[in-house]
């Protein structure tokens, strides 16, 4: 197996100019080789103060999951026959997912990132994780066929399969985002909310979501083996953008009190558009035990711009202070419901929101993931 001439001339570089073990005390990278021997594009040795093994490699720009499941036999295959060297996986940068994969599978990686895991048992370790890339050593972009199913539109996809995680078709996931859509728009009239998209895209995100092994295909049946580890998955991308997000957002008074249906009457007037609470004042039905210090509001495009809500900062507080916050995507909005006339996010976005902000609201994540979406999940 063989990567690009452009790919395996950069690690090559880059491995001998130590970038990957560039700020690993003691540890430095020599004689490095391309095609050293059959099927290897690569060897070199790692040093690590008197400790030296030998790393015999396959390049790519990256290695999804799903690769990594697929070439997982073969190395390990290849490790077993020889147990004096590292046989291992080298790209320009890894995602989490895949790192994990790694040292779950006992798949040897590197990446020009500076993450590494060499693991020869008795003879050599070294591992280090965590490392963003930067520059020249990002990723490549995703290819055309598939999407980044944790972001924008695509991340609707996410939604059908998590509040009913049975088989679905491509074409039944697409018509489902139209009922979600026609469903949310005559229970709140003049909305013009859409969560639709086209099969294509719902192909591409699918397509996303088996690089990364959250879902598998049965025939034309995709099917989500593992809810809790893809939910885990979409908190962990969720919780990297969430303080990036919050800038655009907004804090203001909050002279309505605790009470959710309380606040809801209070800001209605002031808003434009659709609006949900998030994080933990939308949990508060199913943890009525949760402790609220910021009620978390997502209005739609627009709506947020009421100077009448920003003006609520004069008046004297009487509760939490209000957050409102422009949503990533529509999506965010479906599955929502109403207790009593207040509109709150689904249980899933509830958990999203609540697991970035981390700290003791990670604690009312889990509660929500235990008590009631896993619930959800088996009555399905």
């Amino acid at each position: 197996m063989v990567g690009t001439p452009t790919m395996e001339s950069m690690i090559v570089e880059a491995l001998r100019n130590q970038i990957p073990v560039k700020t690993l005390p003691g540890v430095s990278i020599a004689n490095v080789q391309e095609q050293p021997e059959q099927p290897f594009d690569i060897s070199f040795d790692i040093l690590s103060g008197p400790n030296q093994i030998r790393v015999l490699g396959e390049v790519k720009p990256t290695f999804s999951p799903r690769v990594l499941e697929e070439i997982g036999p073969w190395i390990r295959r290849l490790k077993s026959l020889r147990t004096d060297v590292a046989v291992a996986v080298i790209a320009a940068q890894l995602s989490s997912q895949a790192q994990t994969f790694c040292i779950e599978n006992e798949i040897d990686f590197l990446d020009l990132s500076g993450n590494v895991f060499i693991n020869v048992p008795g003879k050599f370790m070294l591992q280090r994780s965590g490392m963003r890339a930067s520059g020249e050593f990002a990723a490549p972009s995703q290819s055309a066929r598939t999407a980044n199913v944790f972001s924008g539109r695509f991340s609707r996809v996410l939604r059908v399969l998590l509040q009913q995680p049975r088989p679905w078709s491509i074409s039944e996931i697409a018509r489902e985002l139209e009922k979600e859509s026609t469903q949310f728009r005559d229970r709140f009239p003049g909305t013009e909310v859409d969560f639709t998209i086209s099969q294509g895209s719902v192909s591409k995100a699918i397509t996303g979501l088996e690089e990364q092994l959250g879902v598998r295909r049965r025939g034309t049946a995709i099917v989500v083996p593992e809810p809790a580890r893809l939910l885990q998955m979409w908190a962990d991308k969720y919780k990297e953008r969430y303080r990036w997000r919050l800038r655009s957002s907004f804090q203001t008074g909050n002279p309505f009190g605790s009470d959710l249906t309380k606040i809801a009457d209070g800001i209605s007037p002031l808003l434009q558009g659709v609006y949900a609470f998030t994080g933990a004042i939308a949990a508060t039905k199913n943890a009525p035990f949760i402790d609220v210090d910021i009620v978390d509001v997502f209005a739609a495009s627009g709506a947020a711009d009421a100077m009448g809500l920003r003006d609520l900062k004069s008046q004297a507080s009487n509760g939490p202070p209000i957050r409102v916050i422009t949503p990533y995507d529509a999506g965010v909005f479906m599955y929502s419901n109403l207790l009593e006339r207040a509109l709150v996010v689904s249980p899933v976005q509830a958990y999203l929101d609540l697991y970035a902000r981390g700290g003791r609201d990670l604690k009312q994540a889990e509660y929500l993931l235990d008590n009631v979406i896993q619930r959800q999940w088996r009555n399905v």
